[in-house]
């Protein structure tokens, strides 16, 4: 078993699962308010963003989880490859990309999230302040 591979997963999926519950209840919140306004629009449009980025950090936490069950590196990132080429969702490469490379790969996307994340905070506390202090 691969116990990086496995605490890269487990930091993965807190990341998203933390990431993914604020943006659902902020988004609920801003349910509540008038959606007539495009500063709405837009802070929904950036927090469904942030959603779809967390599914993608999270079915990534589970492929590095996969990795982790094989008894070996080499194996485990040879399941993943062939997975992905079963789902039709890449080809089967030539040589194997090995898990530092798909570590950094992940924290690229990771950095992603977190951008996406920030955006929708800003035109969030935007909304807000501007429902809070009256039309301007």
């Amino acid at each position: 078993m691969n116990e990086r591979a496995g605490a890269f997963a487990s930091r993965l999926q807190r990341q998203g699962m933390g990431f993914g519950i604020v943006t659902i209840c902020l988004m609920l919140i801003l349910l509540f308010g008038e959606a007539r306004r495009w500063g709405h629009i837009a802070t929904a449009a950036s927090g469904f963003i942030v959603l779809f980025l967390t599914a993608y950090m999270l079915f990534e936490a589970a492929l590095f989880r996969l990795i982790a069950s094989k008894p070996s590196e080499e194996e485990g990132c040879r399941a993943v490859d062939k997975l992905l080429a079963k789902l039709h969702l890449r080809r089967f490469p030539q040589a194997i990309r090995m898990l530092d490379a798909r570590m950094a790969g992940t924290n690229r996307l990771l950095l992603k999230l977190h951008l996406a994340f920030v955006v929708f905070l800003v035109l969030f506390a935007g909304i807000t302040t501007y429902g809070l202090w009256g039309h301007i």
